[in-house]
C-alpha cells in the first residue's frame, strides 16, 4: 500500500497548494510541500528496498523506523492546519478540514498492521488540528473539537481492533499450515501402517492415488491400476453371489448420483482370498462446483463381518443342533397368521422321551450327541416346506405346511416316527430315540400364536402321559392336563396366603478372588398334595392367571428383607418375569419393595423372552430402573432368542451365560467358541459376565482364565435357605482366604 499512500499524499499536497496559494505565507506553504514530499519519497525508498530484498519478518529496528516515519509525516500534516487554518477563510478552512480528516482516516487504515504507527499518525495529525480550531476563537469550533476528539478515538480503536484481527488471522494461518503438515505426515504413516486403504479416482473413474497396500490387495502394479477404471477393477473381483451384487449395486447408485456414502460393506476377491471392505467416500468438486472425482477410504471389516454373521446366526439358530430357534419359529408362525390362515398348517411340539435320564447317566456330552442326532433325524423326515426348530433343552417344534386334516397329520407324523426307529450310538451304547409329539391344527384349533402353541403343548403333555413315543392331535376333550392345570391354578391363587412359597439363595463368587459377592434368589413352591412344583410349570400358569405381579412383589420384598441382615458388600439378584416388566406399576413396586437396602445392591434379572412382546416398553422400564441405581442383568443369554438387538437398545450391566454352554466347555469346542464370543462381546460393551451352572473346578478355572467375572453353580454351593446365608458367607470367607494364601505360596 506504500506507493498508493505516497501518491495520495502528493495529490493531497498539490490540491492544498492550489487552494492555499496566495492566501497566506507562500514560503511556509512551499517549504511544507517540500517536507511532505521528501518524507513520502523516503517512505517509498524504504518500500522499494524491501521489494528488492524481501524478508519473511520485519526487524525491530525497521518497525521503529516506520513508527517514527508515521509520526513525522503526521506532524507535518498537523503543522499545516496549525499554521494556515486560523488565517484563511471559511471555504479554505472547510477544504483543509476535509483533506486532514480524509488523510487521518486513510493513513490510519494503511498503518493498521502496526497499531502504534497508526496511533501516532492519528494523534500527530489530529492534535494540531484541534489546537488550530481552538485558536480561531469561534464558539462553534469548540463543538468541532469535541467531534474531532471522538473521531480520533474511534480511528485509534479501529486501528487496534484491525491489528488484533490481523494478528489472529496470521496465527490461525500459521496454525493451519502446521496442522496441514502434521496431517500430511499422519496420512503418509497411515498409508504405510494402518489397516485402512486410502484411494482417489478422477472424473474418468481411474485411480489417481492408491497406497501400496491397495496394489498388493488387487495384485496389480501401478500401470495396470491406471489402465483400467476403478469400476472395472472392482467389478472383476466381486464374488458371484446375490448378496455381493446387491452391495455393489448400492455403491453404484451412489457413484451415479454423486451422493456421498459411508460404511457400505462390499465383498471383494483379493490376493489373500475374499475380504469384506467397508467403503466410505465423498465426491470432489472444482472451484466451479463441477465434479472432478471421488476420494475415500476402505476399511477391512472381514473379522467384524464374520463375527457379525456368526452372532446373527446364533440369534436365529440353535448353536447345538443348527436348527432354527424359538424366535425364528415364532416369526415364521406369525407370518403365516398375519393375514389370516389362507392355507391350513400344523404346529407340532416335540419332547425327547427319557432325555434327562440319559443326560444324567451318560453325561452332558452324550446328551448333546443325542440332541444333535434327533435334530438330524427330524430334518431327514421333514418335507421341503416344513420347518424344524429347537426351542430349548429337549424341546423341539415343527411347522408343517399343507396339513388339511388330522389324516394328513397322521401320515406326516408317521414318517417322523419311522425316522426314529434306528437307535443312536452314544458313549459306545445304542440309545433308542423316542419322542412324543403334540399337534395343533390351524385354523381349526386357533388363529393366533399363543393359542396354537398352548394347544400343541396340551396335546404333547397328553402324548407323554399316555404312552410316550407317539403323538396326539389336540382335541377339546384332552382332560388330564386340563385337570392338573386347573388344580394348579386354584392352588396358586391361595398359595401365597397359605405361605407355601419360599426363597432359596444360590451364591455367586468373584472368579478372580474367589470371594463371595452375592446371591441369586430362587422361588420354590411345595404343594401339600403334589409336592415340589417346578418353577417352569407354575410360573407360566401364575402369569396367565394374573397373580405374577403380586407374587413377584412378594419375592422382591422377601429377598430384600432377608438381604438387610447380610454384609453390605453382598448383592441379591431377583428374577423379573415378562408380566412384571409390562406392568405400568412395576417401577413403583420395586422402589417400595427395595426400600430397606441400597439400590446398587439389587440386581434385577430379565430373560430374553421377557423382551419379546414389547421391546420398546420394556427398554423404557429398564432405563428407569437404571436411573434409580439398580443393576440390570440379561439372563440365559444365547439360549435361543435374538438378544443382539436388545444389547443395542439397552446397555445391560450383566450378561448371564446359560448353563447349557458352561456344561460343555471341557468337551465341546463349539461351546468354548460361543462362550469366548460372549465374553469378548461383554468386554467390548463393558458388561459383567456371570456363568451359571458351573459344576467343577476345571470349568471355573477355564471361565476365569477367559475373563468371566462371576461364577454361580454347584462348584460353589446348591441353593440354600435364607437362614443359612450368613453362616455360609462366614465359612466361604475363610475358604477364600485359604485359597488366596495357597495361590500366593504357589
Amino acid at each position: 500500500m506504500t506507493p498508493v499512500a505516497v501518491l495520495i499524499n502528493v495529490i493531497a499536497v498539490a490540491g492544498l497548494a492550489a487552494v492555499l496559494r496566495g492566501k497566506g505565507s507562500d514560503t511556509f506553504l512551499f517549504g511544507w510541500m517540500a517536507a511532505v514530499t521528501l518524507a513520502s519519497v523516503v517512505g517509498l525508498r524504504g518500500w522499494w528496498h524491501n521489494r528488492l530484498n524481501p524478508k519473511l519478518t520485519a526487524s525491530r529496528r525497521a518497525v521503529r523506523r516506520l513508527v517514527l516515519h508515521a509520526a513525522i509525516l503526521g506532524t507535518l500534516w498537523g503543522l499545516l492546519g496549525l499554521e494556515v487554518f486560523p488565517r484563511v477563510g471559511t471555504g479554505e478552512q472547510f477544504f483543509i478540514g476535509m483533506v486532514v480528516s480524509g488523510m487521518m482516516c486513510a493513513g490510519a487504515f494503511v498503518l493498521s498492521s502496526l497499531p502504534m504507527a497508526g496511533t501516532l499518525w492519528t494523534i500527530t495529525m489530529g492534535g494540531p488540528a484541534g489546537l488550530a480550531l481552538l485558536l480561531t476563537g469561534d464558539p462553534m469550533h469548540r463543538a468541532l473539537i469535541t467531534l474531532l476528539v471522538a473521531y480520533m478515538v474511534f480511528i485509534i480503536l479501529g486501528v487496534w481492533n484491525a491489528a488484533r484481527m490481523l494478528g489472529a488471522r496470521l496465527m490461525a494461518e500459521a496454525k493451519a499450515d502446521n496442522q496441514h503438515e502434521v496431517i500430511r505426515l499422519l496420512l503418509r504413516d497411515f498409508e504405510d501402517q494402518a489397516s485402512d486403504l486410502l484411494w482417489e479416482i478422477d472424473q474418468h473413474g481411474r485411480f489417481t492415488h492408491a497406497s501400496r497396500r491397495l496394489l498388493r490387495q488387487f495384485d496389480v502394479d501401478e500401470v495396470e491400476l491406471t489402465e483400467q477404471t476403478a469400476v472395472e477393477l472392482i467389478e472383476a473381483r466381486i464374488p458371484d453371489s446375490p448378496e455381493a451384487r446387491a452391495c455393489w449395486g448400492r455403491i453404484g447408485q451412489h457413484l451415479a448420483s454423486g451422493a456421498p456414502f459411508r460404511d457400505l460393506v462390499l465383498p471383494i476377491r483379493c490376493a489373500n482370498g475374499v475380504r469384506w471392505w467397508s467403503l466410505s467416500a465423498r465426491i470432489l468438486v472444482d472451484s466451479s462446483g463441477a465434479p472432478m472425482g471421488w476420494r475415500g477410504v476402505a476399511s477391512d471389516h472381514t473379522d467384524q463381518h464374520l463375527a457379525r454373521r456368526r452372532l446373527e446366526w446364533m440369534a436365529h439358530n440353535d448353536p447345538l443342533t443348527g436348527l432354527v430357534n424359538r424366535t425364528t419359529f415364532r416369526e415364521r408362525l406369525q407370518e403365516l397368521l398375519a393375514d389370516g390362515v389362507r392355507k391350513p398348517f400344523a404346529v407340532v411340539y416335540i419332547d425327547l422321551d427319557g432325555f434327562k435320564q440319559i443326560n444324567d447317566e451318560l453325561g452332558h456330552s452324550s446328551g448333546d450327541v443325542l440332541l444333535q442326532t434327533f435334530g438330524d433325524r427330524l430334518l431327514e423326515g421333514a418335507r421341503r416346506d416344513d420347518m424344524v426348530a429347537r426351542l430349548g433343552g429337549d424341546e423341539f417344534a415343527l411347522l408343517l405346511r399343507q396339513i388339511n386334516s388330522e389324516a394328513d397329520a397322521h401320515t406326516v407324523l408317521a414318517r417322523f416316527l419311522d425316522s426314529l426307529t434306528e437307535p443312536c450310538p452314544v458313549a459306545q451304547r445304542q440309545v433308542p430315540l423316542r419322542a412324543s409329539f403334540g399337534v395343533a391344527l390351524a385354523p381349526r384349533d386357533g388363529h393366533d400364536i399363543d393359542t396354537l402353541m398352548r394347544k400343541a403343548d396340551l396335546a404333547l403333555y397328553t402324548a407323554k402321559h399316555q404312552r410316550g413315543g407317539g403323538y396326539c392331535v389336540y382335541h377339546p376333550r384332552l382332560s388330564e392336563h386340563g385337570r392338573r392345570r386347573g388344580l394348579l391354578e386354584s392352588a396358586l391363587r391361595l398359595a401365597l396366603e397359605l405361605g407355601e412359597f419360599r426363597l432359596v439363595y444360590q451364591p455367586q463368587i468373584d472368579a478372580g478372588t474367589w470371594t463371595l459377592c452375592g446371591f441369586e434368589a430362587l422361588l420354590r413352591w411345595r404343594h401339600p398334595e403334589l409336592g415340589e412344583i417346578s418353577p417352569t410349570e407354575f410360573v407360566p400358569i401364575a402369569e396367565s392367571i394374573g397373580i405374577m405381579p403380586r407374587l413377584g412383589q412378594w419375592v422382591l420384598e422377601e429377598a430384600c428383607r432377608e438381604a438387610t441382615s447380610w454384609p453390605s458388600h453382598l448383592s441379591v439378584s431377583v428374577n423379573v418375569s415378562a408380566v412384571q416388566l409390562r406392568d405400568t406399576r412395576f417401577l413403583a413396586s420395586v422402589l417400595l419393595a427395595t426400600a430397606p437396602i441400597a439400590a446398587p445392591r439389587i440386581e434385577l434379572e430379565v430373560t430374553e423372552s421377557a423382551l419379546l412382546d414389547d421391546i420398546t416398553g420394556a427398554v423404557a422400564t429398564l432405563h428407569q430402573l437404571r436411573r434409580h441405581g439398580y443393576r440390570v442383568a440379561l439372563d440365559d443369554f444365547g439360549t435361543g432368542y435374538s438378544a443382539l438387538s436388545y444389547l443395542r437398545r439397552f446397555p445391560f450391566d450383566v450378561l448371564k451365560i446359560d448353563r447349557s454352554f458352561v456344561r460343555d466347555l471341557l468337551a465341546d469346542e463349539e461351546a468354548l467358541v460361543i462362550v469366548d464370543t460372549i465374553l469378548a462381546m461383554s468386554r467390548a460393551l463393558n458388561m459383567t459376565t456371570v456363568a451359571e451352572g458351573v459344576e467343577s473346578v476345571e470349568e471355573a478355572e477355564m471361565l476365569r482364565a477367559r475373563g468371566c467375572k462371576v461364577l454361580q453353580g454347584f462348584v460353589v454351593s446348591e441353593p440354600m435357605p435364607g437362614r443359612d446365608v450368613l453362616s455360609f458367607a462366614t465359612a466361604w470367607a475363610n475358604r477364600a482366604v485359604t485359597r488366596l494364601h495357597l495361590l500366593a505360596a504357589g
